[in-house]
C-alpha cells in the first residue's frame, strides 16, 4: 500500500525517481550477469566454403626485450570469418586456430573440453590434426578421433633442433641442416608447406615430406591450412634471416561443411 501511494498523479517527480532507481538497479544487474560477450550464432557465408584464401603476416612484434625461448601471450583467429580475434573472447565459438608459446610457433584449434586449451569452458569443438602431404593432395577429410584439442598441438618438427614429433616447422639452430651456417642463416624457422632438403648432424642427406593441418573450428566446420611463411612479406625460404621480422603468419586454407567428408575448391 505504502508503494502504490507513492504512484499517484499527485507525486510526479517522486514516481520519476523511483523508476528511474529501478531501471538502473535493473541495468546493473544485467551488465554484471552479462558481462561476457555471447557467442556466435550466426551461420558462416557461404561464400567462405570450398574456396580458397590467403591470410597474409598475421601476428603482432614480440614484446622488446623478450628471450627467444619465452613463453608468448597467445593469438587467434576465425577461419571462418576470416579475422583476428581478441584474447577476451576465447571461451567463446569466435575463433578456430590459435598461434600460442615459444615465438607463438603452436597451433592448436578451440575445444572446450580439454583443461589444456586456450577455449576450455566455452562451447568450441575444435581440434587438429597434421598430416605429411601437401596441401593439394589433402582431400579426405580423417575421422573425429585422430585429432588433437591441446593447445600446443603442433610446433617444431622432429628432424629439426628442437623438434620431439610431427611438426609443422623445421627449426635450424645452427644453419647448418639446411644451409651453410652462416650467421644470418642460423635460428631460422622453416615452415613445411613443400618438400626440404636437410643435411644431418651426421651428413645423411634426406627431405622432410611437406606437412598440412586438417582443423575441425570452434562450429564443427573443417579446414585445410598451409603455413608458407612465419617471416613478415617473406615467402621465399632463401630471404628467411635471422634478424627478419616475426613471428608474422603467411598461410592458405579451404573450409568445408560439417558433414563433408572431402575438400574441394569451387569457388
Amino acid at each position: 500500500m505504502k508503494l502504490r501511494k507513492l504512484f499517484t498523479p499527485r507525486s510526479p517527480k517522486r514516481y520519476y525517481t523511483i523508476v528511474m532507481c529501478l531501471l538502473v538497479l535493473t541495468g546493473s544487474s544485467c551488465s554484471k550477469n552479462n558481462d561476457t560477450t555471447p557467442d556466435d550464432e550466426t551461420p558462416t557465408d557461404e561464400h567462405m566454403f570450398n574456396r580458397l584464401i590467403t591470410v597474409s603476416n598475421f601476428g603482432e612484434s614480440l614484446p622488446e626485450g623478450a628471450a627467444p625461448d619465452s613463453e608468448q601471450e597467445p593469438i587467434f583467429f576465425s577461419l571462418e570469418q576470416n579475422q583476428a580475434v581478441n584474447q577476451s573472447l576465447k571461451r567463446t565459438n569466435r575463433w578456430d586456430l590459435s598461434f600460442s608459446s615459444v615465438y607463438r610457433s603452436y597451433v592448436g584449434g578451440n575445444n572446450g573440453s580439454d583443461k589444456f586449451n586456450f577455449g576450455f569452458g566455452g562451447p568450441g569443438q575444435g581440434a587438429v590434426l597434421l598430416v605429411k602431404k601437401k596441401f593439394e593432395d589433402v582431400i579426405d577429410i580423417p575421422k573425429s578421433e585422430k585429432f588433437n584439442t591441446l593447445s600446443d598441438a603442433f610446433g617444431p618438427d622432429e628432424n629439426g633442433d628442437i623438434g620431439q614429433t610431427i611438426g609443422w616447422y623445421l627449426y635450424d639452430f645452427s644453419g647448418l641442416l639446411v644451409r651453410d651456417g652462416e650467421f644470418d642463416n642460423q635460428h631460422i624457422a622453416y615452415a613445411l608447406h613443400e618438400e626440404l632438403p636437410i643435411t644431418t648432424t651426421n651428413g645423411v642427406k634426406k627431405t622432410i615430406e611437406p606437412r598440412t593441418i586438417i582443423l575441425r573450428t570452434a562450429k564443427g566446420n573443417y579446414a585445410k591450412i598451409r603455413i608458407r611463411s612465419l617471416y613478415k612479406n617473406e615467402l621465399k625460404k632463401e630471404n628467411w634471416k635471422r634478424k627478419t621480422e616475426k613471428p608474422f603468419f603467411t598461410f592458405d586454407y579451404v573450409l568445408a561443411k560439417a558433414g563433408s567428408t572431402k575438400f574441394e575448391i569451387k569457388n
